[in-house]
């Protein structure tokens, strides 16, 4: 073969060969063509709180809530002509006990103070006498206390089982039993108060008071930014019954998203709690997702802080100084914009831009965020730059993967101890806090002016009865 066919040959081999692998290194990566843009999730979230009331603290709930004057009037109709002012105080605790897992026997002792006589006109306006009167009393009722869907406490079931006594006096030398009088006076007010369609206690301010503290929105403050947080809740589940340890058990849960607000547009109040739904579970547990938005401009500042003119070795013989970051979204990819300049031992300068993408991850043992899965494009028109970088894109990958990370340990920690706080809860009866609550990242979204991280929180609500 002739001499110089054969360089002809070998020059147009190698030239071919340097165009396919500058084309194949260098032009992959079409960045006219994102492809489509993440789908994000609805940051759904869920706590459920399944505890047992001790029976010392609904002890302390029954004796508070009944009040102790009972009963005040005077010219009190018992019938057979006898009227009479009568006060009912309590005297002493009430004693309770669960005959199974809905009715509840309930002892209250009284003390009946009064005086009584025969009503005026006819006999009465002769015998205007009134005698005293001054028992105790110890009456037992069966009762079936439910919380109905609207937040109110009803009384489905309500029975005198024995009025724990006698009321009886003497009346012009005549023994009266009132006993049974006063049974069918308790009887009547408990048909005309008391029952499915009788509303006993409304429980919604009560709620609502404590949902504005555990519900109101809340910020988190990081970098220089204030992301904000508001709980919109979609139902809320409730189930009570008594325990075969006579204790009261209660079933409480919460389910709803999450939505975060930027720090001038938070709302100011709580979202409204809607009715009650049955509530089957007795997990206790906090699994909730927090959609953190991080402005694009914040990222840039800190590749900038970390990297900016910063000198990075690509091997023994070339050192690269990164600049001018500029990161936004590329489809469901994250985009890292950023000049190059690429300094050799000899002296030799090489300058050009890098568009870089890559799939962000969270590195769980750094608390970083970085950035897997490298490709890039090199722009510029020197075709040395070119053929350089490309000879090395393996090498500048794995050196922008290890250095172009974005610490979120501070951001974890601001978060935890923020949504600690806002679901920690102080009542007269018990005290809340979450415990053993972890942070993590768990999805990554790069949207069109901020990069979406949807943080996950798992913890169980701890439950201290007083």
């Amino acid at each position: 073969m002739d001499n110089s066919n054969a360089t002809h040959l070998q020059k147009y081999t190698l030239y071919l060969f340097s165009s396919l692998f500058l084309f194949f290194s260098c032009k992959s990566l079409d960045i006219t063509s994102p492809g489509p843009s993440p789908v994000v999730p609805p940051a759904n979230s869920q706590v459920n709180l399944a505890t047992q009331m001790p029976a010392k603290t609904m002890d302390r709930l029954i004796n508070s809530q009944v009040p102790q004057t009972l009963v005040q009037e005077e010219n009190m109709q018992f019938g057979n002509g006898i009227e009479g002012d009568l006060e009912i105080r309590r005297n002493g605790k009430i004693q309770w006990a669960s005959l199974d897992d809905e009715r509840l026997k309930l002892t209250v002792p009284l003390q009946i103070e009064g005086e009584f006589g025969l009503q005026q006109g006819g006999l009465g306006n002769l015998f205007r006498r009134r005698v005293p009167i001054n028992r105790e009393l110890a009456p037992s009722f069966l009762i079936n206390p439910e919380v109905k869907e609207n937040w109110s406490l009803y009384l489905e079931d309500f029975e005198l089982l024995d009025l724990g006594g006698e009321l009886k006096l003497e009346v012009l030398g005549m023994g009266v039993d009132l006993s049974g009088t006063l049974e069918k006076q308790i009887n009547q007010w408990a048909a005309q108060n008391l029952g499915p369609n009788h509303e006993l206690a409304p429980l919604k301010p009560w709620v609502n008071l404590l949902w504005e503290q555990v519900g109101k929105p809340f910020s988190v403050s990081w970098e220089g930014q204030e992301l904000g947080f508001s709980i919109q809740p979609q139902e809320v589940n409730f189930e009570e019954f008594f325990s075969e340890e006579n204790q009261l058990a209660l079933r409480l849960g919460l389910n709803g998203t999450i939505q975060t607000h930027p720090s001038d547009a938070l709302p100011s109040r709580a979202f409204p709690l809607p009715n009650l739904s049955p509530n089957p579970s007795d997990e206790n547990l906090l699994q909730a997702l927090l959609p953190l938005s991080i402005d694009y401009s914040t990222i840039d500042q800190e590749l900038e802080s970390f990297l900016g003119n910063k000198t990075v070795r690509v091997d023994r013989k070339t050192l690269m100084e990164l600049s001018n970051f500029k990161t936004g979204a590329f489809g469901e990819l994250l985009k890292i914009e950023m000049d190059f300049k690429a300094i050799r031992n000899n002296g030799e300068e090489i300058e050009g831009a890098l568009f870089v993408v890559g799939k962000p991850e969270f590195d769980a043992r750094l608390q970083e965020l970085k950035v897997s899965d490298l490709n890039f494009k090199l722009i510029s028109d020197n075709a040395k730059a070119k053929w350089a970088v490309a000879l090395k894109k393996g090498k500048i990958i794995r050196r922008i993967e290890a250095e172009a990370v974005f610490p979120l340990e501070e951001l974890l920690l601001s978060t935890s101890q923020s949504f600690s706080e806002r679901l920690s809860l102080q009542t007269p009866l018990a005290d809340l806090k979450v415990k053993n609550l972890s942070l993590s990242p768990e999805g990554f979204y790069p949207l069109k002016d901020q990069l979406q991280i949807h943080i996950q929180a798992n913890g169980e609500i701890e439950v201290s009865w007083k």
